[in-house]
C-alpha cells in the first residue's frame, strides 16, 4: 500500500475510536442516572445503620462499573464498591417483576472485585476478589418502573458498551 492509504486507513480508525470513546461516555453518563434515579429497593430492604437507610449509586470510569453502598452516621461508617469491567459482562437481559424489572447482568465472580470499609477515622477496610464456583454468577438490580421500552432502552445501552469494551483493546 502507497503511503496516504495508509495514512487514510489511520485516520478512519482514529475517528472510529473517537466516535466509540463519545458514545461510551454518553451512554455511561446517561445508564449511571437511570440506575441512580430506578434501583430502589423497598424501604425495609436497604442497608441500614442506625436506622438509616442507604441506596446504592452507579459511576462508570471508562469501562469499568461501580456499584457504591456508603451510610453514614455519627457513630460508624460503613462503605462497599463492587465494581467490575463492562468487557466481562457475558449476558444482559431483564425480567418482569411484581414492582417493575428486574436487570440482570452475568459476570463471573471471579471478574468482580469488592472493597469494603467499616469504622470512622481508624477504621477497618479491605479488598477482595470474588470466587466463582458456577462460573455462571448474576448481578441483579430491581428497576422501579412499568416502562419497559425504557428498560429495553437500559438493556440495549448496556449492549452496546460492552460491545464497546470489548473491542477496546
Amino acid at each position: 500500500m502507497k503511503k496516504p492509504q495508509l495514512l487514510i486507513i489511520a485516520f478512519l480508525l482514529m475517528g472510529a475510536n473517537m466516535v466509540s470513546a463519545q458514545t461510551l461516555e454518553r451512554n455511561t453518563q446517561w445508564l449511571s442516572q437511570q440506575l441512580d434515579k430506578l434501583v430502589k429497593e423497598e424501604k425495609s430492604k436497604n442497608l441500614k445503620v442506625n436506622d438509616k437507610e442507604s441506596v446504592p449509586s452507579f459511576k462508570f470510569k471508562g469501562c469499568q462499573m461501580n456499584m457504591n453502598i456508603d451510610a453514614h452516621d455519627k457513630d460508624v461508617d460503613f462503605g462497599m464498591t463492587l465494581s467490575w469491567l463492562l468487557k466481562d459482562v457475558q449476558r444482559i437481559s431483564y425480567t418482569p417483576e411484581k414492582d417493575g424489572y428486574e436487570l440482570r447482568l452475568a459476570v463471573p465472580a471471579d471478574r468482580l472485585k469488592m472493597k469494603l470499609g467499616f469504622g470512622n477515622d481508624n477504621g477497618l477496610s479491605g479488598s477482595f476478589n470474588l470466587k466463582d464456583d458456577d462460573n455462571d454468577s448474576k448481578t441483579n438490580f430491581t428497576l422501579h418502573t412499568r416502562d419497559e421500552s425504557l428498560v429495553k432502552e437500559i438493556v440495549q445501552k448496556f449492549e452496546e458498551s460492552v460491545r464497546i469494551c470489548k473491542n477496546t483493546r
